[in-house]
């Protein structure tokens, strides 16, 4: 097999990987108790979104400064203008989207908890 073919199988199969999307159903408790159980859930769920986005902007913050830190190495170690121009301000990109994989996870065995039921239906 020619390099070209692998490198497209590769992208195709690693494709199909990266459109599996799921979508949750939630149904709440019946009873009352289990409904307030279900608010605190709710509650918990928003605080931990909050920590999250928190922590997506610290870590931005921080890589932000190391890149700041990578470049002024450069340009200090640099020994003539052209070693200079090839340094990079920003030599990795810094996300600052948060990750809610755990709140969400953390809610929906919470929700379940209190009595609720969550249908999960995986599209492709």
């Amino acid at each position: 097999m020619n390099i070209k073919k692998y490198i497209f199988l590769c992208f195709s199969v690693l494709s199909l990987f990266a459109c599996t999307t799921y979508r949750y159903e939630y149904i709440a408790p019946n009873d009352e108790s289990g409904k307030n159980c279900a608010v605190q859930c709710i509650n918990a769920k928003n605080v931990c979104y909050s920590g999250a986005q928190y922590q997506a902007q610290a870590n931005a913050n921080m890589c932000q400064q190391q890149n700041s830190y990578s470049y002024q190495a450069c340009v200090y170690r640099a020994q003539s203008q052209d070693e200079m121009r090839r340094c990079n301000p920003n030599p990795q990109y810094c996300s600052t989207n948060p990750n809610y994989w755990n709140c969400d996870e953390s809610y929906r065995q919470c929700f379940v908890a209190c009595g609720g039921v969550v249908n999960v239906f995986k599209n492709q």
